[in-house]
């Protein structure tokens, strides 16, 4: 609900709050929570004012409309950023997060590695088992690269079978360290799923280089360009 203190100086939840008692004086404060379309709080709506007020209902009311218009701001770019399928980010959430995360790294001279992988054998596996299947190996697939990786990492569905995951702060030898830990992942479900194929995957690593990378495109296309070379190397 929303919550409205009309003079925090007189409520002794916050009479003592560094914000109240120093800059910027805080007296008046009503905020409403912000949910993500998932029913999270992510956040609040808030009114802030150096002197002392109170809300009508109607003011509360507008508040709440305007805290219903930032959820549905926040679910239209959700949906424009995710994977249906798997519910990973897709390709434009990716570039627009993982530049970000490049310039962060830049900044702070912390070093980032790129896994670009794809999905082997998936037309085959279409082919044989239907389009349903296919579905069902991209999404476990998927399940299997977020489980692996962390919370930090920037993991992507780039469309078809392509999948990139960016790991900040990790080096190319700790990014083959997830790889062991994802590849034993999926070996045990093929052992236990028994669905008549195997989920098998290659990938490319590439450290981020500040002087090369200047864009997560250039990223990306080092990644493809190796994981196409080791291809034809194993075929």
């Amino acid at each position: 609900e929303v919550l409205v203190i009309s003079d925090a100086l007189q409520d002794a939840r916050f009479a003592d709050n560094p914000l109240v008692l120093n800059e910027p004086c805080i007296r008046f404060y009503a905020g409403c929570p912000i949910k993500a379309p998932n029913g999270l709080n992510i956040g609040t709506l808030c009114l802030i004012d150096r002197q002392p007020r109170n809300l009508s209902d109607e003011d509360i009311a507008m508040l709440k409309d305007l805290a219903y218009m930032v959820e549905r701001e926040i679910a239209i770019v959700q949906m424009a950023t995710q994977d249906e399928l798997t519910k990973l980010i897709n390709r434009r959430g990716f570039m627009l997060l993982a530049q970000k995360n490049l310039e962060f790294c830049k900044r702070q001279n912390t070093p980032a590695t790129l896994i670009y992988m794809d999905l082997d054998d998936l037309k085959s596996i279409n082919d044989r088992f239907g389009h349903a299947e296919g579905d069902l190996a991209l999404s476990v697939f998927a399940k299997k690269i977020e489980c692996a990786g962390r919370d930090s990492d920037i993991c992507s569905r780039l469309g078809g079978d392509e999948f990139s995951l960016l790991l900040i702060n990790t080096s190319k030898d700790s990014a083959e360290n997830l790889i062991a830990r994802l590849r034993k992942s999926i070996e045990k479900y093929n052992h236990e799923a028994v669905r008549g194929y195997d989920i098998l995957f290659s990938y490319s690593t590439v450290e981020f280089d500040v002087e090369k990378h200047t864009k997560i495109d250039a990223l990306l296309a080092d990644g493809d360009a190796q994981l196409v070379a080791l291809k034809k190397l194993k075929n």
